[in-house]
């Protein structure tokens, strides 16, 4: 049986909907900032420098920096999709104009959180690290450039992703140029899942290949597999809300456990 065959057969059977993404994706987010919060900032007093340098040398540092290690691996697959699903709702959302300005609102109000989980404090510096919503805002900017250039030849659009990387770089967001990459490549390849998940792949590995051995690719299985339907429940209050609040959760179970350790 031809391999392109059986796959699509896989596919039907498997079939990951909207909703089993999100959940997928926030579950693997959760997992990945457990251990940036909980282990390497609580455990192992990460936000410390001194205090983390004398932590790791204990004995039972080896057991928190497995459980750390094997946890950042397992969140490597959420960003890419989550990286899908904006391309996905840009693509089928019914007003464009509101979708990026929930996005924008979501930046603002998320960053504080952010601040909060890579700082250790309220800093809303605009010269430090934004989070990655920013990243996400210029995409969607990005993409409906390239959508109104949609009738010129192909490769111009890679002058709009261009100067989307350049401002996710001056803007200091998160997963800046890989955001504007996988982006760029959901939407371009959105025709074509054998083209798109293949692009993916190589970006997801060279993207993450300094980052806990490239094991991002694993989220292009998930990607593969989407079916492309909704899923029985609207999950998009709960998914735009996630980010921002599971930060605080987090920080804020290591703060109040701090305080009566």
């Amino acid at each position: 049986m031809d391999i392109l065959r059986w796959l699509e057969l896989k596919k039907r059977e498997i079939g990951f909907s909207h909703n089993a993404l999100v959940i997928i994706a926030m579950f693997t987010m959760f997992l990945d900032h457990f251990a940036f919060i909980i282990i390497s900032g609580g455990k192992l007093y990460g936000y410390d420098p001194t205090l983390f340098q004398n932590a790791i040398k204990l004995p039972e540092a080896k057991k928190w920096l497995l459980i750390y290690s094997i946890l950042r691996i397992i969140g490597r697959i959420s960003f890419p999709i989550f990286s899908f699903l904006i391309v996905e709702g840009f693509r089928k959302s019914s007003n464009v104009f509101k979708y990026i300005i929930r996005v924008f609102i979501l930046a603002i109000v998320s960053e504080l959180p952010f601040d909060l989980m890579i700082f250790n404090k309220l800093s809303f510096d605009c010269f430090q690290v934004q989070n990655v919503l920013w990243t996400y805002f210029i995409a969607l900017i990005m993409l409906s450039t390239i959508k109104l250039m949609s009738n010129l030849p192909i490769f111009l659009t890679i002058f709009p992703a261009i100067i989307a990387a350049i401002i996710t770089f001056f803007l200091k967001s998160d997963y800046w140029i890989e955001g504007i990459i996988l982006t760029y490549i959901f939407y371009i390849f959105r025709h074509d899942l054998n083209l798109k998940c293949l692009f993916t792949l190589i970006a997801t590995f060279l993207i993450t290949i300094n980052n806990y051995y490239g094991l991002g690719i694993l989220s292009v299985f998930f990607i593969y597999f989407y079916d492309g339907t909704k899923g029985y429940f609207d999950l998009r209050r709960l998914h735009y809300l996630f980010y921002p609040l599971h930060i605080l959760i987090l920080y804020f179970a290591l703060y109040f456990s701090n305080i009566y350790d």
